[in-house]
């Protein structure tokens, strides 16, 4: 008869503690000075379970393989990372790509993120903050320095570039992607693409610019000025939406403008609507649904 497969045995290193009640199983590997706390669990049967250094799972939070945490990060009570995509088709005990997850994140009560069920894993950056019950579904990624509301949902296949900030329970449709610094106003939510430094104030509404994160970030005046630029030229001035991108077409010599067309000539799903009017024309594959809102002047 074939000799017996060896089950993983957990590996904890010398400087990292363990709470008794806490279960490893597995595939698991704990690095220096994390600590894992009471009731927590960190299965590494489906696959490997990899926790960097100076980690501190509170309480009663799991990680589920495959999966690899950096160091540094914090998980509050019932954070539950890496379980199978929420896909009826998919079969749970399937590894799959698992999730990458980068250093110091803190993801508060309630978070869940599950891994990726294609080709690449469902991907988390650095020091972005989770606040309770937000969800980011397979194959999503998200940037670095990113803050995510209580209760905000983010579909599969999200993508979320650097610093943009989500407001408490809204909703992020899957295959969108929120340009770096874009700002999603809570109970609000979009299914198209959200240009840089734009804030979607209602649902697929850019309603304005963010022009306090202008600031914050450091931009001079000759960048805000561009991107008030962009934003006017799109929805302001009642071109076509194939107007508007000609219009800033003409400036693409301007690296902030460049940014916004090559933005717009790679989103599949469409960019948000301006206040009142749609810009579908804009992309060769829009996605549907349109609102109104008051916005910027």
């Amino acid at each position: 008869m074939p000799a017996a497969e060896a089950v993983p045995v957990p590996r904890v290193h010398r400087e990292a503690s363990v709470h008794p009640t806490a279960i490893l199983e597995g595939d698991v590997e704990i690095g220096a000075g994390t600590k894992v706390g009471p009731g927590c669990l960190v299965l590494g049967t489906v696959g490997p379970v990899r926790i960097g250094a100076g980690c501190t799972l509170i309480a009663s939070a799991t990680v589920n393989g495959p999966i690899s945490v950096g160091d540094g990060n914090v998980l509050y009570p019932q954070v539950c990372l890496g379980f199978a995509p929420q896909d009826i088709g998919f079969d749970p005990n399937t590894p799959g790509p698992g999730c990458v997850v980068g250093h110091r994140n803190v993801f508060r009560e309630g978070t869940t993120v599950h891994r990726g069920k294609t080709s690449e894993p469902t991907r988390i950056g650095d020091a972005n903050y989770w606040m309770t019950n937000t969800h980011l579904g397979h194959d999503g990624v998200v940037g670095n320095g990113c803050i995510i509301g209580s209760g905000a949902v983010l579909g599969g296949h999200v993508i979320v570039d650097d610093k943009v900030i989500i407001g408490g329970c809204a909703a992020i449709h899957q295959f969108v992607r929120l340009g770096h610094h874009s700002l999603v106003g809570g109970l609000s939510g979009t299914v198209k693409d959200l240009l840089p430094w734009f804030v979607c104030t209602a649902v697929n509404v850019a309603g304005s610019i963010n022009v306090v994160g202008l600031r914050r970030s450091g931009a001079d005046a000759s960048t805000i000025a561009a991107v008030r630029w962009v934003y006017r030229t799109i929805y302001r001035r009642g071109c076509t939406p194939q107007q508007a991108l000609a219009e800033l077409e003409t400036r693409a010599s301007d690296p902030v403008v460049a940014e916004y067309v090559a933005f717009i000539r790679s989103s599949k799903r469409g960019i948000c609507h301006g206040a009142g009017r749609s810009t579908r024309g804009l992309v060769a594959r829009p996605g549907k649904g349109d609102a109104a809102a008051e916005g910027l002047g």
